[in-house]
């Protein structure tokens, strides 16, 4: 049964390229295997300890799931299946979290354990006996935006969006203490933005350009400097962040769009691998998207799918196949690389750039290069489709409109909506929906809590230092 319907989701798929590569970085042993006490003895034990915090990013709790799934389940575009669903972030789809639910804890404690592993790579390295000059920039350069990476993934969370108070309580900022644990107030959140843009800022000029995309590098920390500048919106640092990063690399092409969002490819600017060695074979991306072979309960909004014109090929993504769910669209953008944990997520491509640098021009009324922008993104999914006209926030909101279309499934909606303090509105097949502005009291739903046990923990915190709704 399953073999017909691989065939069925194949053939209403055009051709979709299972085969693909498998790149797995991480190939030197994680810290754990290292003593702390001889960690910073040698670049080689040094380096190991990196790859150890890029380990960490990739766990199914952070960047390997939770946090891409989570951002596209709080939206109104993808939702997790009514049945079959195994039980997986029901609450986070029903927005119905609570600060001691699994899925407030461990991105939290996942990311800040992260966050205090770079910061003794930053703060060690210098004692690093054999390190050259170049291969220290490498090193603290990377644990630079790794630390900025996570930092800005859990201010985005946990935080209320930078356009609706820079002012409010954040995350902690520990970036240099022993002490995981305790002692550490939230801090504002423009500060917390402020040591993002420090650690980026310091990586572009620490780093070059690395043919490896399992590894950040001067092109990643400029992709993550334009999508902070982008929350804080500060338009043409954003644009100019987005631009360098996207420079020169060439776009997918259509078959490219049908085969390369399982394995890193020409507009690829950070990825991160999922081997069958991993502990993310059925927690990774394309075990939860794939029709089979997985817990593949992801589903797509039928109102959102009907957005997409018929002209549009990204619209193949979408698939009603009675022999697996005859009442809502599979989704059929992710796969596995012929086995099941095989695969990779891109995490930043040149596209998302690209659509940065139309919604920054739209904002900064340059209408014809924002126009140029989206154009470019369009073209390549419907080759007929006229160049925008469009001026203003029509503009704006059509900008907006394209990333949900290039980008879903991508862990983008969530934020987006937070960011510009959009309505929220399911509508559709949802079997859970909302209606509600940013003025409305139900609008703290897309802000998590606090953790409980990070507040039990932390002397510096008491329940007042909850986020309100909770």
């Amino acid at each position: 049964m399953k073999t017909k319907v691989i065939n069925l989701i194949k053939t209403a798929f055009l051709v979709l390229v299972l085969a693909g590569c498998s790149h797995d970085f991480l190939e030197l042993e994680p810290t754990d295997s290292i003593s702390e006490d001889l960690v910073f003895d040698s670049y080689v034990t040094a380096n190991a300890a990196l790859i150890g915090a890029y380990d960490q990013l990739s766990s199914f709790n952070l960047e390997g799931l939770y946090n891409p799934i989570m951002a596209d389940i709080m939206g109104e575009d993808v939702m997790i299946n009514s049945v079959n669903n195994w039980n997986w972030f029901i609450p986070v789809y029903q927005m119905q979290v609570l600060p001691n639910y699994v899925y407030v804890d461990s991105p939290w404690w996942s990311g800040n354990k992260l966050i205090y592993d770079t910061n003794k790579i930053i703060n060690n390295s210098i004692y690093i006996p054999d390190a050259t000059p170049q291969q220290l920039d490498n090193l603290v350069g990377q644990a630079r935006v790794l630390r900025a990476y996570v930092m800005l993934k859990l201010a985005q969370i946990y935080s209320p969006a930078y356009a609706r108070d820079p002012e409010a309580p954040s995350i902690l900022i520990n970036t240099g203490s022993d002490d995981l644990y305790s002692g550490f107030e939230r801090a504002k959140l423009y500060e917390v933005y402020s040591q993002i843009e420090s650690d980026l800022l310091a990586a572009t000029s620490q780093l070059e350009e690395n043919d490896d995309k399992g590894f950040f590098d001067n092109r990643a920390a400029h992709a993550i400097l334009a999508r902070l500048y982008l929350d804080m919106g500060k338009w043409e640092l954003a644009r100019d962040h987005a631009k360098i990063a996207s420079k020169d690399l060439v776009l997918m092409d259509l078959n490219d769009m049908f085969a390369g969002f399982n394995y890193r490819n020409s507009e690829t600017i950070y990825t991160i691998a999922y081997t069958q060695e991993d502990n993310n074979t059925y927690l990774s991306l394309p075990s939860f998207y794939w029709p089979v072979n997985g817990y593949s309960s992801m589903r797509a909004n039928n109102d959102f799918v009907s957005k997409f014109s018929v002209a549009d090929s990204r619209k193949s993504f979408f698939l009603k196949l009675d022999e697996i769910d005859p009442d809502r669209y599979l989704i059929v953008k992710f796969a596995h690389n012929n086995a099941v944990g095989n695969a990779e997520r891109i995490c930043i491509r040149a596209s998302e750039m690209i659509l940065i640098e139309a919604e920054c021009e739209a904002e900064l009324e340059n209408y014809s290069e924002a126009q140029n922008a989206l154009y470019e993104i369009q073209r390549r999914s419907n080759p007929g489709i006229s160049k925008s006209t469009a001026t203003g926030q029509v503009l704006i909101d059509q900008v907006l409109l394209e990333r949900r279309k290039e980008l879903f499934g991508e862990g983008f909606r969530w934020l987006d909506i937070k960011r510009r303090q959009l309505s929220f509105i399911r509508t559709g097949d949802h079997w859970v929906t909302y209606s509600f502005t940013a003025q409305d009291p139900d609008y703290f739903r897309l802000t998590f809590p606090i953790p409980q046990s990070e507040i039990d923990a932390n002397d510096a915190l008491d329940n007042l230092d909850q986020n309100p709704g909770y």
